[in-house]
């Protein structure tokens, strides 16, 4: 952060702005006026609506107060540049939270900026246009700002013993019903003690829907964790999502994929639009989803599956075992040394290696169709043969690859820009042959993560923290870690082992699903 380090870096900032003048011309070190100071100090009583902490920057009034000469421009420069750097990259360095955070970052030359809003772009102007353009950024602004205005302390349904349920009832009930009446979701007026009853389980379901929950009617205590929250971790909520959209390019392409983990969604976007939704599972808690970006080049359609050596160990012993019942699930056995696939009734296993794979059918893991666009992460968006686990509420069920619903029509749209008809498509999946389309016009796909997301309307929907992260960045916002690029940290790591005994290797690794 520039401002945090403001003093040290004054020196250095001015030489770089006058030597960058000299090179273009431009009169960027001109004496702030007081109308560039006055829209500065705008900006800088607007910075919370953007989730921001104003007490990481001056006050206002402390900039107006400085008398004109060379010392406030100093501290205008410096004060600019730091709030100009929040907008545009956000407070966090990502990869300081999450190692395995590669999405692209947005390409943005600070110093052009700067010298365009002295030149008559506007200072407060120039730092609002930073700021993510996205409706959905603005929409968490705009909810920011009405809830820090119109604080409305939740009624809290107190804990007790158990979820509350059909036929319950008393003053825990009572509550219950009240919140949910503040809510919008709970009509009428109800005397008290009256039974937890059949409408009240409906706007239970409707709440814990919206919410991400599993949808069973019964306010337990992730229900009641959620009905509980304030205004107060509602706006820490909204404060991380807006630094979120800051960590993004501001184009994400004009045809691309979204699938927002937390909201177990994928959205096919195309022209500024949403035009395909999609129900996803993500990995479970202990193999979860990375965030990250990449172009999608290639559909395999009736794909075989490879197993990684964690999930193919026990088919592996399977076949040492019961060899009939894995050909039968549609596994076979290949020799690693010569990739040809052996009889397992025949397999040297006292002297050969061998791998597992899986052939197309109703039975892969893999489905009917995989969507891969390669990463580190070996994590690809693909079908799944548990389709019944998509009615769910919450669908955290797979080893860490994006299982996708109606992966048929996703194929459709995106083999629809590679001159493929829909026919076409529906005769490559029913043919039953392994059929690998390498895409011309590649497909960006982004992995993401978001806990406050506008629905239709321009409303925020809350949605359960399904990972925990939202904690993490509301404490590095306040005290931002320093980010260790990997190479310092193995670096580091070596010096730090210098003279130890060594350890155990740890095991590798396996690709996710």
């Amino acid at each position: 952060m520039v401002w945090r380090n403001w003093i040290a870096g004054l020196a250095l900032l001015a030489c770089l702005c006058a030597s960058q003048a000299q090179a273009t011309g431009r009169n960027w070190t001109a004496r702030w006026t007081d109308a560039e100071v006055d829209a500065l100090g705008y900006a800088l009583a607007e910075a919370w609506t953007h989730g921001l902490d104003p007490s990481a920057y001056p006050h206002p009034d402390a900039l107006r107060a400085l008398p004109y000469g060379a010392e406030r421009d100093e501290r205008a420069r410096a004060v600019w540049f730091a709030l100009a750097e929040d907008l545009a990259f956000g407070v966090v360095d990502p990869r300081a939270l999450d190692p395995d955070w590669t999405a692209p970052i947005r390409d943005v030359d600070l110093l052009t900026v700067y010298a365009e809003a002295r030149e008559g772009a506007g200072i407060y102007e120039s730092l609002e246009a930073l700021a993510p353009s996205h409706p959905d950024y603005q929409a968490l602004r705009a909810e920011l700002v009405r809830r820090a205005a119109l604080q409305d302390a939740p009624i809290r349904v107190p804990p007790g013993e158990g979820a509350l349920s059909l036929g319950d009832a008393g003053p825990r009930v009572d509550a219950l019903r009240a919140r949910l009446r503040q809510l919008g979701l709970v009509s009428g007026e109800t005397g008290p003690g009256a039974p937890f009853d059949a409408r009240l389980e409906s706007a239970v379901i409707r709440f814990q829907t919206r919410h991400n929950l599993a949808a069973d009617g019964e306010a337990g205590a992730s229900t009641l964790l959620e009905l509980n929250a304030g205004d107060a971790r509602r706006i820490s909520q909204i404060r991380v999502n807006l630094e979120r959209w800051r960590w993004l390019p501001s184009e994400l392409g004009a045809r691309h994929i979204r699938v927002n983990i937390a909201d177990y969604g994928l959205e096919a976007w195309e022209d500024g639009a949403v035009v395909r939704t999609h129900e996803v599972m993500i990995g479970r808690r202990y193999s979860r989803t990375p965030i990250f970006s990449e172009d999608m080049s290639i559909i395999e359609i009736n794909p075989y599956w490879l197993t990684p050596t964690s999930l193919g160990a026990s088919w592996l012993r399977r076949f040492r075992t019961n060899p009939a019942y894995a050909l039968s699930s549609g596994y076979r056995l290949v020799d690693l040394d010569t990739g040809a696939r052996t009889n397992p009734y025949e397999a040297d296993w006292a002297n050969r290696r061998y791998r597992v794979i899986q052939v197309p059918g109703p039975n892969n893991a893999m489905g009917r169709v995989k969507f891969l666009f390669p990463n580190v992460h070996n994590v690809y968006i693909h079908d799944t043969p548990h389709r019944d686990l998509f009615a769910n509420a919450q669908r955290d069920d797979s080893s860490g690859c994006v299982r996708v619903q109606n992966p048929e029509d996703l194929a459709i749209w995106i083999l629809s820009d590679e001159g493929w008809s829909a026919q076409e498509v529906v005769q490559a999946f029913d043919s039953g042959q392994t059929r690998r389309v390498r895409l011309r016009h590649v497909v960006p796909v982004h992995i993401l993560y978001f806990t406050a997301v506008s629905d239709e309307l321009g409303r925020i929907r809350f949605i359960h923290d399904v990972y925990g992260r939202d904690a993490d960045l509301v404490a590095a916002l306040s005290d931002p870690p320093l980010y260790i690029p990997p190479e310092q940290r193995s670096s580091e790591a070596d010096d730090d082992a210098a003279g130890e005994p060594e350890t155990a290797p740890e095991t590798a690794t396996a690709p996710s699903l």
